[in-house]
């Protein structure tokens, strides 16, 4: 197997990797901000605006990853009016499905929170706004990192779709890779599902320390 740990092809992969990092990276930080206004929004005392959210997270969560991964690449364009490349259109998409996920997980770790806290900030004079960023907001995200983690692995996982679009990723590396001689796809999606399974343990392994700390 000497021809797949040549150094060009290393690099060739290693690339792949940089592109699935940083496509997972951006999506994490927009469906993170993302997801957490949706579940404000959720909860919040403004009924349109519970309507926008509760619609769109549910809406989103009803469909495959991999349809909207071809509206953001496919559709979007033509109604922005503006030209996607397939990483932009990727990353949309991963961001846009995941964030509805992440508001379900904010929302029930705002509601998991005492409501004496909410009770006590009141009592010393803090305004709604300010107890839920000051006191609620903080206690809530610190108790639901395990289960954001658990998310943000997934959407690592979940950016190899990404490949139906063009998007030069570490899986769709690895199958031009294994489309020259010898043709032989085992060790390519071998050492492929071996660093996956090296990122996604480091990052379940930060799960658990968080988790660990919270409670």
């Amino acid at each position: 197997m000497s021809w797949l740990f040549a150094p060009a092809t290393l690099i060739f992969l290693l690339g792949g990797l940089g592109v699935t990092l940083g496509l997972a990276a951006l999506s994490i930080l927009i469906s993170l901000g993302f997801g957490i206004v949706l579940a404000l929004a959720r909860l919040g005392s403004n009924r349109a605006l519970r309507i926008v959210a509760t619609t769109y997270i549910e809406g989103v969560r009803a469909l495959p990853v991999l349809l909207i991964i071809y509206f953001c690449y496919l559709a979007l364009p033509e109604i922005i009016g503006i030209r996607l490349s397939s990483f932009a259109a990727g990353t949309i998409a991963m961001s846009a499905f995941t964030a509805a996920l992440i508001a379900e997980i904010v929302r029930a770790g705002i509601l998991a929170v005492p409501a004496g806290l909410r009770e006590a900030a009141a009592a010393s004079g803090l305004r709604s706004g300010q107890t839920m960023r000051l006191i609620v907001l903080p206690i809530a995200l610190r108790q639901m990192m395990p289960a954001l983690i658990a998310q943000f692995v997934t959407l690592l996982k979940d950016t190899s779709y990404t490949a139906v679009i063009g998007v030069l990723e570490l899986t769709a590396r690895g199958k031009i890779v294994f489309s020259q001689p010898p043709f032989d796809p085992v060790p390519v999606f071998a050492l492929i599902a071996l660093t996956y399974f090296v990122v996604n343990f480091g990052l379940g392994s930060l799960g658990r320390r968080l988790e660990a700390r919270a409670f």
